[in-house]
């Protein structure tokens, strides 16, 4: 472990005295709150929480003269799209892993790899901690003190130069290190760290950005008895370089252990074998370019969907095979799953719904079900919203030919997609 230079500068201001508390050493301080948090991080167990990112992406107005990199004021920005993700994360020896919320599977695929556009980041549970409080020699100085919520809290910033640092920005197909710098917050009485705020130093052209910044609020979650220093909501922003800004919430939620009652598979799970039932077919069975329909069972509101949320369905006919014979029967449950919930705000609103289908109910088990939406005909029937809506069904830009896209119009305010909304599929193999 490389040692960690602690440098204090400045004049060392002491907080308002407090009825029987005599505010700490700053280098005392800092000694335990470091101690604290690398022993919460070097003992944490395996764990998992589910996260919902809502993202939004604010651009300029009309395109104003101004200096590289200066940011434009939030009154010539307008919002332009948002979105919304919900990710289990499991966290095993410093390690982050992502699948959409309750796969209870981890495959080997980065979170990039599961979310592929907007603007995303990693190391909220483990690696901001490591890297700042350990591994990047980060100077600090004692600022002073910031009161909030009732409380006192003191300040310490902190900068990580980019030859000892670990922090990688990736924009505009470039990955690069960059130098860093920050504040942490701590509360005196405890020698808890409460927030982590981080900066990049100037990130360099072909990234496309100039600066990124990340806030993580921390509070302890008991695990299996034992309390540790979890992140419970994060704030991502990048200033691009177009004047674009980026806007990542992130709220953490359901943290638990792996306990002996939790079932996590980390590549994809044999498939059993399924009771014969009459003539239908186990889902792996089917040959391919069987067409069928299904319908929604549940309404999808957009205020509240996310990416990553399962959605029920049902067929509306049996699915027949070349002979004519049922393979699955009429009414058997289908279970697909939002990819993304996009709106669109200017120039008109509009929503761009993503589904991929991924089990049918067979004989009461559900079963792999491998679908593309069916191009050969008008796909998708919406005859029971109460709004004429126009609507364009297309694969996701070739980056998944078995998910259907729904693009809709018109959407403005709360729009619920109802119940009933059906879509034309085609198996494959």
């Amino acid at each position: 472990m490389r040692a960690k230079s602690l440098v204090f500068c400045g004049a060392i201001a002491c907080l308002h005295a407090q009825p029987g508390f005599q505010f700490p050493d700053p280098g005392d301080l800092l000694q335990r709150v470091t101690r604290k948090v690398l022993e919460t991080v070097g003992r944490l167990p395996k764990y998992m929480c589910t996260q919902t990112i809502d993202r939004s992406q604010y651009e300029p107005i009309s395109a104003l003269l101004r200096s590289p990199c200066e940011p434009y004021a939030r009154k010539q920005l307008r919002l332009t799209t948002s979105d919304r993700l919900r990710l289990d994360v499991a966290v095993s020896a410093a390690h982050e892993m992502y699948s959409w919320v309750g796969e209870s599977r981890f495959e080997d695929r980065s979170l990039f790899q599961l979310v592929r556009t907007g603007a995303l980041s990693t190391g909220s549970f483990v690696s901001f901690l490591m890297v700042v409080f350990r591994d990047d020699e980060a100077s600090f100085s004692y600022k002073g003190e910031i009161a909030e919520a009732g409380r006192q809290l003191a300040e310490f910033e902190f900068r990580v130069p980019v030859q000892s640092s670990h922090y990688t920005y990736g924009g505009a197909g470039t990955r690069v290190t960059t130098g860093y710098f920050g504040s942490i917050f701590v509360d005196p009485k405890t020698a808890e760290l409460v927030r982590l705020a981080v900066h990049t130093e100037g990130l360099p052209p072909e990234t496309g950005s100039c600066e990124a910044s990340t806030t993580l609020d921390y509070s302890r979650v008991r695990l299996n008895g034992a309390d540790f220093l979890l992140p419970n909501r994060a704030q991502l922003h990048i200033l691009d370089a177009d004047g674009m800004e980026l806007e990542n919430s992130t709220a953490y939620s359901g943290c638990h252990e792996f306990l002996g009652e939790s079932t996590l598979r980390f590549d994809a799970a044999p498939e059993a074998d399924a009771p014969a039932a009459g003539k239908t077919a186990a889902a792996g069975e089917l040959p391919g370019g069987l067409p069928f329909m299904i319908a929604l069972s549940s309404n999808i509101d957009v205020s509240a969907a996310a990416a990553g949320d399962k959605v029920s369905a049902k067929l509306t006919a049996a699915i027949s095979g070349p002979k004519h014979e049922i393979l699955v029967p009429k009414g058997a449950a289908v279970t697909a799953r939002i990819v993304q919930i996009r709106r669109f705000y200017v120039p008109e609103p509009s929503l761009r719904l993503v589904l991929k289908l991924e089990t049918v109910d067979i004989a009461g088990t559900p079963r792999p079900l491998a679908a593309a939406p069916d191009s050969r005909a008008p796909v998708f029937n919406n005859a029971k919203a109460t709004l004429q809506r126009r609507y364009n069904p297309v694969t996701l830009d070739n980056q998944d030919p078995q998910a259907a896209v729904i693009q809709f119009w018109n959407t403005k305010g709360n729009f619920v997609q109802s119940s009933g909304f059906e879509s034309k599929w085609l198996t494959v193999r």
